[in-house]
């Protein structure tokens, strides 16, 4: 990399230029910086062999995320075709939606760590370790195409480590959470939906889109027929589940049968968890939806709000809708429902992937049970 020497101009000024690497293209590139004094010139050429250093120097300085993720969308739906439609929608979400952050902010300002803090949170949030990936995949292919079209010299995201899932197993819910889930559900919109997926196990992407009319209060059943995906923060309906033995039939509990017929007395909507104004929630409606119901729940655990003098007291740990549906499978192996029935009523392709499930609870009850036998014998102070 070249450096000329300071010179100066005519108008009092002094200048002096700073050559780089070829482009894409081979051509000569070269940037120039004016100072009205020599300390000034060199303290601007100093920053700037710095930003080469570091990779984040820009041929264009106010270039940002959104922007060149808006050109590389539109790249990726040319190369993808109409085959590939699914494959875009699914990049539009994450740049729309997880990695909505970085929109705004220049290009040449992003770190690692910027990735790095929104791949954390949403770890927090138990989102598995495939949908982690996905976000930064696709972060790191948007600062790439800038690369590519000297909008960076370096991507800043290329070293960011595909993170882990923040649990290696999905929990089911405690007996407390159970309580409160079944006993509150009446003053929170997210209320009969969690019901329904605690004791029916419907998936979230099953739940967004049922109506009333899926459900057979007489019959005591829900047919489970439709479910969404995500495009750009909208939920589209698709017919059919997530696999095709998720279309099915799920009995209700008696439990729940005076609620669900409550429910649909007082709904105003043809579907079974809307938004405010009766219509099918967004991706970030969802979200806030279920941040909202966790903060209720909290409350009515004991716990309580953040003021300036007093911090906040979590008395219920958060959770996820799919530990409501890890509850229910637990439920169904704890009341001794067979491998064929779990499998049907939980929608797997497999009979394997219950099999794993079933097989992983009975680890789990059998190092309980010698827990509780190692607790019971150190208490009466056994010697063996």
């Amino acid at each position: 990399m070249a450096q000329s020497k300071i010179k100066k101009r005519a108008d009092g000024r002094y200048m002096t230029q700073v050559e780089l690497d070829p482009g894409a293209d081979g051509k000569r590139r070269r940037i120039t910086i004016y100072g009205r004094t020599l300390k000034e010139v060199e303290a601007k050429k100093a920053e700037k062999l710095e930003e080469i250093r570091k990779g984040t120097l820009s041929s264009n300085e106010k270039a940002t995320f959104g922007e060149v993720a808006d050109k590389w969308l539109y790249y990726k739906r040319g190369q993808l075709g109409e085959k590939g439609i699914r494959q875009y929608n699914h990049y539009q979400s994450i740049v729309n939606n997880q990695l909505q952050p970085l929109q705004r902010r220049k290009v040449k300002e992003l770190k690692q760590v910027d990735l790095d803090m929104i791949l954390s949170e949403y770890a927090q949030k138990g989102k598995s370790r495939k949908t982690l990936i996905y976000i930064k995949q696709t972060a790191s292919q948007v600062i790439e195409y800038a690369v590519e079209n000297d909008l960076a010299f370096r991507n800043v995201f290329a070293k960011v480590k595909n993170p882990d899932a923040p649990v290696t197993e999905r929990q089911p819910l405690t007996d407390e959470q159970i309580r409160l889930v079944t006993e509150n559900w009446q003053d929170h919109r997210a209320g009969i939906g969690a019901l329904i997926m605690l004791y029916c196990g419907l998936r979230r992407g099953e739940l967004i889109p049922l109506t009333w009319a899926d459900i057979d209060l007489t019959e005591k059943t829900i047919s489970i027929n439709k479910s969404v995906s995500t495009s750009s923060n909208i939920f589209t309906v698709k017919q059919g589940a997530k696999t095709a033995a998720g279309c099915r039939v799920v009995d209700i509990p008696d439990l729940i049968i005076p609620a669900l017929k409550h429910a649909k007395e007082k709904s105003g909507s043809f579907l079974v968890f809307p938004d405010a104004e009766g219509a099918m929630l967004t991706n970030q409606g969802y979200e806030r939806l279920w941040e909202s119901y966790m903060h209720y729940l909290n409350i009515k655990a004991g716990g309580r709000d953040r003021s300036r003098s007093n911090p906040k007291i979590v008395a219920m740990e958060p959770f996820t809708a799919h530990q409501l549906r890890h509850t229910y499978a637990t439920i169904l192996y704890d009341v001794g429902v067979d491998l064929k029935n779990a499998q049907r009523l939980l929608g797997h392709a497999s009979l394997e992937m219950t099999l794993k499930i079933y097989t992983h609870l009975s680890q789990r009850k059998k190092a309980d049970s010698i827990a509780k036998l190692n607790d019971f014998l150190n208490a009466q102070n056994a010697v063996i």
